[in-house]
């Protein structure tokens, strides 16, 4: 017969080797759940502060607004007004002012408006020499960025053109100048340029622009038509009068994606 001790032996000793291998998995994955989480964190602060978080796109700025620039510039002719008459042997390069109006399209498109008028000196040799010339043109501008203080751009067109030239004419009263009206179609209006925003509705920029066309309409109708062209350089003052859109605030740098989220939680269940 077994003494009392010795029938409680086995089963206490199977208590003990239980609790042992508890406490032996738990202390084997305390380890590993502490590298996960430290794995996690520094893959995301790796990854930034705004990792995993889609950002939205910036404030549209041109979509919808009515632009306005008011131009000066150099312009100089060349070509020919018809077949055997060149324009520098009539007039030399002048003075031009224009302004500009556009719709904003999209965020980088505009569909503008334009028109100038230009006046042009007489060249060397022609004393009685000069010339005038209207344009109105209907385009289209791209332009590279916005919501910054440079936006540079591009545009193209087409438009109309009237012109006069003046040159002096024998007759049975003598020599005398006479006006002679030419109208044409720019058939390529080509321009670039960039402004410089020092703020949100005025900017200053610089442009250059090419125009191309043929006069379908002239004095002697007996001539052929011929290529002309105007080319200038000049400044321009812009006006954006709408306001421009403003972006919103973000988190602040080295705030984590969840520390953000709470707090953005937060915020909101205070102001409920």
């Amino acid at each position: 017969m077994r003494s009392r001790s010795t029938r409680w032996t086995a089963p206490a000793l199977g208590v003990a080797a239980a609790g042992w291998v508890l406490s032996a998995n738990q202390a084997l994955a305390q380890p590993a759940d502490q590298t996960t989480a430290a794995a996690e964190v520094a893959e995301e602060e790796e990854a930034g502060p705004e990792a995993g978080v889609k950002r939205p796109a910036g404030p549209d700025e041109r979509s919808g607004h009515l632009l306005l620039q008011g131009r000066a510039a150099y312009s100089q002719p060349f070509g020919g007004m018809a077949a055997g008459q060149p324009a520098t042997n009539t007039v030399s390069g002048g003075f031009a002012f224009g302004a500009n109006l556009g719709i904003g399209l999209s965020r980088v498109t505009v569909l503008e408006a334009s028109g100038s008028y230009t006046l042009l000196p007489a060249a060397a040799g022609c004393s009685d020499c000069s010339g005038r010339s209207l344009d109105l043109g209907l385009g289209f501008v791209y332009h590279v960025a916005q919501g910054i203080a440079v936006d540079p751009w591009i545009s193209y067109g087409v438009g109309y053109r009237r012109a006069v030239f003046t040159w002096p004419e024998a007759s049975t009263a003598g020599s005398s100048a006479t006006d002679h009206v030419f109208h044409g179609l720019d058939v390529a209006r080509i321009a670039l340029g960039a402004d410089f925003y020092p703020a949100p509705i005025l900017g200053v920029g610089v442009f250059a622009e090419l125009d191309a066309g043929t006069y379908l309409s002239r004095p002697d109708e007996g001539s052929d038509p011929t290529a002309y062209g105007f080319f200038q350089i000049g400044v321009r003052l812009a006006l954006d009068p709408l306001p421009r859109g403003t972006r919103p605030p973000a988190a602040s740098a080295g705030t984590s994606p969840r520390i953000a989220a709470q707090a953005t939680g937060s915020q909101g269940a205070a102001r409920r």
